[in-house]
């Protein structure tokens, strides 16, 4: 229950936050008593955003409150307005909010009771060299005989990649096993402090009973039958503003916890090539683990024509993830997956093998070798310099060279149709020094869509960049082959 002054009536106006216990809309109970609803509603969901207009808590622990321009009811055992149990010098720090319509236009709707301290977050945000902080602490890890590389580190999130099919859950289910004993499953080790040893495991994309089988299986590989520890969720019947809202919720909910799981990032998007969207969601990712001192891993797939990550909001991932690990098929064996570094803060670790065994478990692929071919030298001569690939493909390019061809493509252009737009792909990579023809135009073209950086609005391609300040352009010659 909250209580606000109205202004020149002399009472404060109740409002609850429990919508059982609130007959009307706040916004109906506002008008009612007199109170410029605009203006008021404007700084109740700037100091509250976790409530909606009827309303209804969303989120109180990720939006606490403020007390700027609503009391907390200091009296819970009554229904007495806290007016009555407040001494004077209380009443005289209850700031003084004008709601009436002639003051809200005057002062541009920001009259917020105070201004943004800059100076507080200038010193609160500064990196001094002075300062002494411990290194993060490593809560995942893999080991191979004496090599431990960190997977994962509180405060931080990781990635798991793959196509379909490559047994990414299971993998995922081996990491879980691991932080639930503090122990070693496959190669991935746990070593979670004991006060977060509550592992959140929120699936977006499979059905109950298929997630009913990951837990089972988390179970046996963890050798407990019933872990407390264990809290996973099948989210794949809400829509997508549900499913975001619920995680939330549970993240910041969820005592003890130190491990986050989500199998299906990509659910918690409409459009995985938005730019605002997925950047959003990237930032509810560092935040999260910030706030919590968590870590965090996220499931999400990869390409089928290559091997990027889906969409603008796999590029957000895989730019700020501290580890980003891919699983994938053996070709030479499709009963066997491949567990991969791509991209690794610590040092990288040695890539293996495991294959899921007669009772429904992953189990290491001892004798497994990384395939060597073409990584050895010559057995004489030795001093021969490397050449350059005869073709190549998008997968040779950097992001930053895909990104300078794209906007060499759009620049000072109309967007146009298929043909107009492969032209002015093949004629921006000539520019920085990659020729090709038009099949491979083609292919780059493709490839761009898939990774979100050019959209198709019906016959017309469109750029899917974010916005960038001035740059100059690598000239041709700096542009190499990688």
């Amino acid at each position: 229950m909250f209580y606000v002054w109205v202004e020149g009536k002399g009472y404060f106006l109740a409002l609850s936050l429990d919508t059982s216990a609130m007959p009307h809309p706040i916004s109906k109970m506002l008008s009612d008593h007199g109170v410029d609803t605009e203006a008021f509603l404007y700084l109740f969901f700037r100091q509250f955003p976790c409530i909606n207009k009827n309303g209804v808590v969303r989120d109180h622990r990720d939006h606490p409150a403020k007390n700027l321009a609503f009391m907390p009811d200091f009296h819970n055992d009554t229904q007495e307005p806290p007016i009555f149990g407040m001494s004077d010098e209380d009443l005289g720090n209850i700031p003084n909010f004008d709601f009436t319509s002639e003051a809200w236009e005057q002062n541009g709707k920001e009259k917020t009771g105070q201004g943004t301290d800059y100076e507080a977050l200038r010193k609160a945000f500064r990196v001094s060299p002075d300062e002494n902080l411990p290194p993060d602490q490593v809560c995942l890890s893999i080991q191979h005989n004496d090599q431990t590389s960190a997977f994962g580190t509180l405060g931080n999130f990781s990635a798991v990649i793959g196509k379909t099919k490559a047994r990414k859950t299971f993998s995922i289910s081996a990491t879980v096993a691991a932080a639930l004993c503090c122990g070693k499953v496959l190669r991935f080790v746990g070593s979670f402090p004991v006060e977060k040893r509550v592992v959140l495991h929120l699936d977006l994309e499979q059905s109950r009973y298929h997630v009913l089988r990951v837990v089972k299986r988390i179970c046996r590989l963890a050798g407990q039958e019933m872990p407390e520890n264990l809290h996973v969720f099948s989210l794949r019947s809400l829509n997508t503003e549900q499913r975001l809202a619920l995680a939330k919720w549970l993240i910041y909910n969820t005592p003890n916890l130190g491990l986050v799981v989500i199998d299906g990032i990509r659910d918690l998007v409409v459009d995985i090539n938005d730019n605002t969207e997925s950047t959003a969601r990237v930032d509810d990712l560092l935040r999260w683990t910030y706030d919590l001192n968590i870590h965090l891993m996220v499931i999400i797939h990869q390409n089928k024509g290559n091997d990027m990550i889906r969409g603008v909001l796999g590029t957000e991932i895989q730019n700020k993830s501290e580890t980003v690990v891919s699983v994938s098929l053996d070709p030479k064996d499709k009963s066997i997956s491949i567990v991969k570094p791509e991209y690794c803060r610590d040092r990288d670790f040695e890539e293996f093998a495991f294959r899921v065994n007669d009772y429904g478990l992953p189990e290491l692929v001892e004798d497994w070798e990384p395939d060597q071919k073409g990584a050895g030298k010559k057995a004489s001569g030795g001093n021969e310099e490397p050449k350059a690939p005869r073709s190549f493909g998008p997968s040779n390019l950097e992001q930053p060279i895909h990104q300078q061809i794209v906007r060499k493509a759009f620049q000072e252009v109309e967007p146009g149709k298929h043909a107009a737009t492969k032209f002015r792909i093949k004629e921006a990579a000539a520019y920085y020094g990659y020729t090709f023809g038009d099949n491979k135009a083609i292919e780059f073209l493709t490839y761009y869509l898939d990774c979100g950086m050019i959209r198709k609005e019906g016959q017309i391609y469109h750029l899917n960049l974010p916005p960038q300040g001035d740059q100059v352009d690598p000239t041709p010659a700096e542009s190499t082959l990688l």
